[in-house]
């Protein structure tokens, strides 16, 4: 297993920073939106869309004219009603780079949504059901190298569904505890299964290179599974969301622990404008890196590897 821990520590600590510091400047509030009349239902949620443009004329330095358009959806719906409520939140992601020469090029893609039913068992804990999803839009490639696909929409795609108990500590944290958790990694992609990508059984060919056994599109995972989530919006237009889960695969290896964790961070600066924050931290020990170590331009297997996605913009915002 090589996680690099202290890469993480240091996203942690950087995150808590944050926090901290932003916090200090904010005043508590709550700015869910009541949907129902008896308040049962109610919503929270921001989408924002920016666009930055380069443009060159005669430059000497050189450049390419583009422009990078990206876009993000954070909502969140929740029902909640005596001793039982019911929270969905969707996550979505895209940005693309626009070429003068008619190219693209995929900045940002990313698809989540989770689903979680809870009935109380006292004042801190409650009964849980969960089921969580994750994918991506579109092709993803390892740029500069634009021909080979390392990505696809469900390819990979996640499910995890689960039953345990979560525990609030305070109103905005809760920490789930799923002893009976079942994983599925879906790979809706021939190439990229027949290589064995993302843990699935990969195809065995001949000497001349046809396909004997047909590859795997499924791997299934039962397991156990911690999930902590801290959700807070203030006074300030300041709006926190982090989580992050840890799964462990009775099937493989218990001791490789799947890392993944998620931080969403908007600061509202008048009505429509809006900054925004996003880091994602990966650990899938079925994630397989593959990279050209010694220059034959053939890629060999490295293992997996700690994957990091930082997203920050500002641009126009609508309320959900």
């Amino acid at each position: 297993m090589s996680i690099n821990l202290d890469e993480i520590l240091k996203y942690i600590i950087t995150i808590l920073f944050v926090f901290i510091s932003l916090s200090l400047f904010a005043q508590k509030g709550n700015k869910d939106r009541y949907l129902t009349r008896d308040s049962t239902w109610t919503s929270n949620g921001v989408f924002t869309f920016n666009v930055a443009q380069t443009s060159f004329t005669n430059w000497a330095a050189g450049g390419d004219n583009q422009v990078n358009i990206n876009s993000i959806l954070h909502y969140r719906l929740r029902y909640s009603k005596t001793n039982t409520s019911w929270e969905n939140i969707i996550e979505a992601q895209y940005g693309t780079l626009l070429f003068a020469k008619i190219r693209t090029k995929k900045t940002n893609d990313k698809l989540n949504f989770t689903s979680k039913f809870s009935y109380d068992a006292s004042k801190k804990w409650k009964y849980s059901y969960y089921l969580s999803f994750r994918s991506q839009f579109t092709k993803g490639y390892k740029y500069p190298n634009d021909s080979v696909a390392v990505s696809n929409f469900m390819a990979p795609g996640y499910f995890m569904a689960g039953i345990g108990m979560d525990y609030y500590p305070i109103k905005e944290l809760s920490i789930l505890i799923s002893p009976i958790t079942y994983k599925v990694t879906v790979v809706n992609d021939d190439n990229l299964a027949a290589d064995g990508n993302f843990g699935v059984k990969k195809a065995i060919l001949d000497t001349a290179g046809n396909v004997i056994v047909a590859p795997n599109h499924f791997l299934s995972e039962p397991g156990a599974y911690i999930k902590l989530f801290y959700q807070k919006e203030f006074d300030s237009g300041l709006n926190i969301s982090s989580r992050i889960g840890f799964f462990s695969s009775f099937a493989g290896k218990p001791e490789n622990i799947d890392i993944n964790w998620n931080t969403f961070i908007s600061y509202r600066i008048s009505r429509r404008f809006i900054i925004t924050f996003s880091l994602d931290v990966v650990y899938d020990d079925d994630a397989i890196i593959k990279e050209d170590t010694n220059g034959d331009g053939i890629k060999e297997e490295v293992g997996p590897r700690t994957q990091v996605k930082q997203v920050a913009g500002i641009g126009l915002s609508l309320s959900l």
